[in-house]
């Protein structure tokens, strides 16, 4: 038989956010520095942008790829 417990506070949420899409405003970016992310986060951006009517742009930068919020 199972026993009933109170008070047990539930574990954090381990989000699947990968990208902090949400946080950002029109002009902010993030640095992706592994080359395999690149395709990943360029997709992410893109169902984001579909969803929300965001705007994103990715472009290489020295240390890797950037990827800005512009609308």
């Amino acid at each position: 038989m199972l026993q009933i417990e109170s008070n047990v506070p539930p574990p954090e949420s381990h989000a699947r956010v990968k990208y902090p899409f949400h946080e950002m405003t029109v002009g902010d970016s993030f640095l992706i520095e592994e080359p395999w992310m690149v395709k990943n986060a360029r997709s992410a951006a893109w169902m984001h942008s579909k969803r929300h009517g965001w705007k994103f742009s990715c472009r290489k930068v020295e240390g890797g790829w950037r990827v800005w919020r512009t609308a």
